[in-house]
């Protein structure tokens, strides 16, 4: 590939400069070249046409006895007067006429645009041109009796015409230069920090911006590498420490447990008794942590798979669940034989944390699913028979740790569901939406299939 020579800006733009300027030279050299051609081809009749056809009528007529009948000009006009200087008759119009006569009526008098001659019988005529060049054939002559002005408007068009198309071209070749920046610019701002900024516009200032870009971008991308190994090495280092603090917790709880089993006074009972809950307690804590440390800490790549496995490795869950509560577990699938791309464990996971929280909030009745795909997204819809969503969860359901809506929350749920669930939305480029039917509580996990 051949190495784009690179300029300054400056020198750029006089380029650009230097190439209109030499392009209204050679149109004007076009339009003198064509001008040229159409006299020499007798098309047009030089400027100097009708003075020269003017005087050699008069030196043709000099010494006639009166003024000829079958005079009949095409590059000049006349009027010829009685010998009382009555106009007998005229190439002219009335209008021009009185116009003419009053302009040139000292017969005596030179004039640069016309001349008198007097016949022998005491009549005389006034012979008059101008210096414009015109058509020779009369029809093009009568349309346009003037060619220099028509010249002059081609010419203009010529020059508005080329001024526009320049202007296009050097538009669209800036235009070719500044996307290169713009592409740059874009691919930092969508986090594509892999992919190395080399593209080169040929101009220097523009390359020293692609350049900043590029160091830009080799700079973000170690940053972001650095805090992203430093938050994964905390999170497995909090996953290995809760971990190891369930043994000595075990260690407590069992012998809290052994302890229970003997003989004590009241007061040695309770405490023992506080001990052995707290230690419960403690590991629901500890596990709670472990839980969230191994989620951010797992990372599961995406493939292809069909959806009768999710829903299949779904039901393995939910269905015990629902049947000890004595709830009928529904799944209304529509769109059978479908396969998706996703990562199926956090997938499946995200659906089984919002069936189990339909199915604790049921006491009674059924715990729906419908599968639907419209356009180019798939949605998981459950609806419950519970209490449905208070408009304060609606808003805080899918932050971490939120409890404040007492009516779905259990004492065993420590508000990290839903927060699981839209973090896997997210990761699958989906949503998760949270609503209310008329006999219950609405969640959807919706997907992308465009990723």
């Amino acid at each position: 590939m051949a190495k784009i020579k690179t300029i300054g800006l400056t020198r750029y733009v006089s380029h650009l400069l230097l190439s209109a300027f030499f392009g209204v030279i050679v149109i004007l050299l076009l339009t003198l070249l064509t001008f040229q051609v159409l006299i020499s081809t007798e098309k047009i009749a030089p400027a100097n046409a009708g003075e020269t056809e003017a005087r050699k009528e008069i030196t043709r007529l000099k010494g006639s006895q009166t003024f000829p009948a079958d005079l009949s000009p095409e590059f000049y006009q006349y009027v010829y007067f009685s010998k009382n200087g009555a106009v007998k008759s005229s190439s002219l119009s009335k209008k021009s006429l009185k116009k003419i006569t009053k302009q040139y009526k000292d017969k005596e008098e030179p004039y640069s645009t016309a001349a008198y001659l007097t016949f022998s019988d005491g009549t005389y005529a006034l012979f008059l041109w101008q210096y414009k060049a015109q058509f020779t054939n009369p029809r093009l002559r009568r349309l346009f009796p003037n060619f220099e002005v028509l010249f002059i408007i081609g010419i203009s068009f010529a020059l508005v015409l080329f001024f526009i198309l320049f202007a296009r071209r050097a538009s669209k070749q800036l235009k070719g230069k500044l996307v290169l920046v713009e592409q740059a610019s874009q691919q930092i701002t969508q986090k594509n920090l892999e992919t190395a900024i080399a593209a080169s516009t040929g101009i220097l200032e523009f390359d020293h911006v692609l350049q900043s870009m590029e160091e830009m971008r080799g700079a973000l991308k170690e940053s972001l590498v650095q805090q992203w190994e430093t938050q994964q090495q905390r999170k497995q280092e909090i996953a290995a420490l809760t971990h190891d603090i369930n043994t000595p917790l075990t260690v407590i709880n069992g012998n809290a447990e052994l302890l229970l089993e003997e003989e004590w006074e009241d007061e040695q009972k309770q405490l023992i008794t506080d001990i052995y809950e707290s230690g419960l307690k403690t590991k629901e804590y500890i596990g709670l942590l472990q839980q969230i440390s191994n989620f951010e800490v797992f990372q599961e790549e995406k493939t292809v798979v069909p959806m009768e496995t999710i829903l299949e490795e779904m039901s393995k869950t939910l269905l015990p669940l629902a049947k000890q509560k004595g709830l009928r577990f529904i799944i209304q699938n529509k769109e059978e034989n479908l396969t998706i791309i996703a990562a199926p464990v956090m997938l499946t996971r995200a659906l089984v944390n919002i069936g189990d929280n339909a199915i604790r909030h049921t006491e009674a009745g059924d715990v729906t699913i419908r599968i639907e795909q419209q356009k180019q997204e798939l949605s998981f819809i459950f609806e419950d028979n519970g209490p449905g969503f208070s408009p304060a969860a609606l808003t805080h359901a899918k932050e971490m740790f939120w409890q404040q809506d007492q009516s779905r929350t259990a004492n065993t749920n420590y508000g990290i569901g839903l927060s699981i669930v839209e973090r896997v939305a997210k990761d699958h480029h989906g949503r998760l939406e949270l609503g209310n039917t008329e006999h219950g509580g609405k969640a959807a996990l919706i997907l992308s299939l465009t990723e």
